[in-house]
C-alpha cells in the first residue's frame, strides 16, 4: 500500500470535479464518499440532491473565514492505493485507513475538534483520494511537516494489521541525484562528477576510515576539500560543512555543503553515532580490520552471492553494507599504486536510491559508451587529459569496461609510457553476392 501526496492546490472544486468525474480514460466507477470530517458531508455520488459546489463549500468554510490568513495553496490531496494482489477492501476499511493517515500526517489528529475539514472519495476498488483544506478550526494552518514519511510509516503498520502485501521501503539513506544545473557546471569545469558527488565520496571515505569524530575531521583536512566545523555557543560541535577549493560562486566564495545535504547518513549526528559505536570495539579488532581490509576484500566479494542465497533479507543487506564500507576505506589503506583505480570505483559503492513506485517515471539510463571506448567513462572523476581520455587501453591495464573489483586490485598500474594499442571493433564479413 502506497501513498501519494500531491503539491498543494488552490481549487477545491476542481479536485472534486476530477474525483467525481469519469476520469481521463473513463476509469472512474461509482465515485462516492467513504468518510468525511464529521460524517455528514454532502455526497454528490450517492445523493441526487447534493452537488459538487455544496461539498466544496463545506470543505472551504474555514478557508473563507480565515480570509487573508489562509494559505494561497490550501488544498491537501493524498491518494492511497493498495497492491494489485491485495483483497478488495470495504468502504468501512477504507474509511478507517483514511482517518489513520490523516491522524498520522497531522492534518486531522484523532479527537481534535479543530482539525482540518476533509473528505475521502472512492472511485475504484483499489484506492481512495483524501481531500482536505489546510485551515484548522482556530483558523491556523495544520502541522503536517514531513507528511509523506508519516503517512508511509502508518501504511506500513496497516499492511501488517490488514494482511496486505508489505511493500519494501527505502531507509532514506540514498543521496539525491545531481540536478541538471550541477551536471552542466561540472561539465563546463571539465569533470564528469559534480562537486556534491565528489565531496560525498571524500566524506564517505573519511568516515569509513575514521575511528572517532576527531580523526574524521583530521582526514577531511588532509584532502583537497575545505572544512569548517560548526559549533554551539557552548563550544560543542553541531555540524560541519565542506567545499571544494576550486568551486566558487558568482561572488567568489566557496560553495559549501553540509553533511546532511551530501547524504542523510553523512550528517554529523549520524557520523557521531556511528563512530561512537566503532570506538567501543576492541582495539585488536580495529587495527587488524584496517590493516588487512584491502587484502580480504576480494575474498569477501566472492562470498556475497552465496550469503545472499543462504540468508534472510536483513542479514544479506548487512553484509552488503559492510562490504560497501570496506570499499569506501580502501583508497586510504591500500598500497599507493592501487589508490587511483579504487577512487575511480568509489562512486559505484554509494547507497542506491529505492526503486520507483508504481506509476512513477524511471530515471533515464546513461548514454552508452563509444564503440571504440575501452575505459568505462562513468568511473573517471578527474578532469579529462590526453592520457585519461584516449579511447585506448594498455595491454596490461586492469581498468576496462566490465572488469570486476577483484581484477582491478589484483594487477598493478602499468608504468608511465607503456605502449597503448587501439582495438577497432570487429564487424562481420559482408554476405556473398548471389550468383
Amino acid at each position: 500500500m502506497i501513498a501519494k501526496i500531491g503539491k498543494p492546490g488552490a481549487n477545491t472544486r476542481g479536485v472534486l470535479h476530477y474525483l467525481y468525474g469519469p476520469g481521463r480514460a473513463n476509469e472512474h466507477t461509482d465515485p462516492h464518499l467513504v468518510a468525511s470530517f464529521d460524517g455528514f458531508a454532502p455526497d454528490p455520488g450517492r445523493d441526487e440532491t447534493a452537488t459538487l459546489a455544496q461539498l466544496a463549500a463545506v470543505l472551504d468554510l474555514r478557508v473563507i473565514q480565515a480570509g487573508d490568513r489562509a494559505p494561497d495553496k490550501h488544498v491537501w490531496h493524498c491518494s492511497v492505493r493498495a497492491a494489485p494482489e491485495d483483497r478488495t477492501l470495504s468502504d468501512d476499511e477504507w474509511a478507517t485507513i483514511a482517518r489513520r493517515v490523516l491522524n498520522a500526517t497531522g492534518i486531522a489528529p484523532a479527537g481534535d475538534p479543530d482539525a482540518c475539514r476533509w473528505a475521502a472519495v472512492r472511485h475504484a476498488e483499489d484506492h481512495i483520494h483524501i481531500v482536505a483544506t489546510k485551515v484548522r478550526g482556530d483558523l491556523t494552518p495544520p502541522r503536517n511537516w514531513n507528511d509523506y514519511l508519516r503517512a508511509d510509516q502508518e501504511l506500513a503498520a496497516i499492511e501488517k494489521e490488514y494482511g496486505l502485501r508489505q511493500v519494501l521501503r527505502g531507509d532514506r539513506t540514498a543521496a539525491k541525484r545531481p540536478t541538471r544545473a550541477e551536471k552542466e557546471k561540472a561539465q563546463r569545469s571539465g569533470y564528469s562528477a559534480t562537486p556534491r558527488e565528489r565531496l560525498r565520496t571524500i566524506a564517505r571515505t573519511a568516515v569509513t576510515a575514521a575511528t572517532s569524530t576527531e580523526e574524521f575531521f583530521t582526514l577531511l583536512a588532509g584532502t583537497d576539500a575545505l572544512v569548517e566545523i560548526l559549533r554551539f555557543p557552548s563550544g560543542e560541535i553541531r555540524g560541519y560543512k565542506i567545499a571544494l577549493d576550486g568551486d566558487r560562486n558568482a561572488q567568489g566564495e566557496p560553495v559549501w555543503f553540509s553533511g546532511s545535504t551530501l547524504a542523510p547518513d553523512l550528517s554529523y549526528p549520524k557520523i557521531a553515532e556511528r563512530l561512537t559505536a566503532t570506538s567501543q570495539m576492541p582495539a585488536g579488532r580495529q587495527s587488524t580490520g584496517r590493516r588487512n581490509a584491502w587484502k580480504r576484500v576480494t575474498e569477501a566479494t566472492g562470498r556475497i552471492p552465496e550469503i545472499l542465497d543462504s540468508s534472510d533479507e536483513a542479514t544479506g543487506q548487512a553484509h552488503i553494507t559492510v562490504l560497501a564500507e570496506t570499499l569506501d576505506a580502501l583508497p586510504l589503506i591500500a598500497p599507493a599504486h592501487l589508490r587511483p583505480q579504487l577512487r575511480q570505483q568509489q562512486p559505484l559503492n554509494a547507497p542506491a536510491a529505492p526503486t520507483s513506485a508504481p506509476g512513477t517515471s524511471k530515471p533515464k539510463p546513461p548514454d552508452p559508451p563509444s564503440r571504440r571506448s575501452c575505459v568505462n567513462p562513468h568511473l573517471r572523476t578527474e578532469p579529462s587529459s590526453p592520457s585519461s581520455s584516449t579511447p585506448c587501453s594498455s595491454p596490461s591495464s586492469p581498468v576496462s569496461t566490465g572488469t570486476t573489483l577483484a581484477t582491478t586490485i589484483s594487477k598493478p598500474k602499468p608504468p608511465t609510457g607503456a605502449p597503448r594499442t587501439c582495438v577497432p571493433p570487429t564487424r562481420p564479413p559482408p554476405p556473398n553476392p548471389s550468383p
